[in-house]
């Protein structure tokens, strides 16, 4: 099964009379997280784009059109990876409990764990926050890049593997955590899959993109990166 399949296999797991009620919290954080960014977005937008163009030069003025455009895009990838780091945040504890049922879904019997499940529920919490420190200073540096002339034409190459990059960390991640894999293993373990993991993670960045389908990705994608972490990850052995 390759990364892509991976994340097709979590989509159709979500759906099963046994694992769909796993998956219900998470979905409201997703709505609710969701609105409350779009409306804030679409609130503010007048203001950030305005502060943009109010630092151009008037020779450069003709500039304002094509500046707004770029506005656009970099406010709809950044509340892409806000949506995803936020509702992720907040629905940490659930998704670990999704990811644990969709592990011994798979594997045919319960994981053992030297903690218990409130204590990894708190845990999850947690790491989803060292993840969200791992991935901040990274999305500055391409907000920043995306508005320097010239060096920004690299920015959507740039935009696009470090999206893939990032799904393929953060729903990996929730069924390492569970089989108690620190966070930097974990990313070494990637790293010696990088094809399927980026396959894995541009399937999930672009189907995130899609309005409406981005509200059950979430779970979906917590499924499919637990089948990615059995299928590629869990036998790996870190020297």
């Amino acid at each position: 099964m390759n990364g892509m399949d991976c994340l097709f296999h979590g989509l159709q797991l979500i759906t099963r009379p046994g694992l769909r009620r796993y998956v219900i919290v998470p979905l409201i954080i997703n709505v609710l997280v969701l609105v409350g960014m779009t409306l804030f977005a679409i609130d503010r937008y007048d203001a950030w784009t305005g502060a943009l163009t109010d630092t151009l030069p008037d020779w450069l003025s003709f500039l304002s059109g094509l500046i707004s455009l770029l506005a656009v895009i970099v406010v709809a990838l950044v509340m892409l990876y806000l949506f995803t780091i936020v509702a992720n945040v907040i629905a940490a504890p659930f998704n670990a409990i999704l990811s644990i049922k969709v592990e011994e879904h798979l594997i045919g019997y319960r994981l053992e764990s030297t903690t218990g499940l409130p204590v990894a529920m708190v845990r999850s919490f947690w790491r989803e926050i060292s993840k969200v420190l791992y991935y901040l200073p990274r999305l500055i540096g391409l907000v920043i890049v995306s508005f320097i002339p010239v060096v920004n034409v690299v920015s959507p190459a740039l935009w696009l593997a470090f999206g893939a990059w990032m799904m393929a960390v953060e729903y990996s991640d929730y069924a390492a955590d569970n089989n108690e894999v620190g966070f930097r293993q974990l990313r070494e373990r990637l790293r010696r899959k990088p094809v399927q993991a980026l396959a894995f993670g541009l399937t999930a960045y672009l189907l995130l993109a899609i309005p409406g389908l981005n509200l059950v990705l979430i779970p979906a994608a917590v499924a499919g990166g637990t089948v990615f972490w059995v299928e590629h990850l869990k036998r790996q052995t870190i020297l």
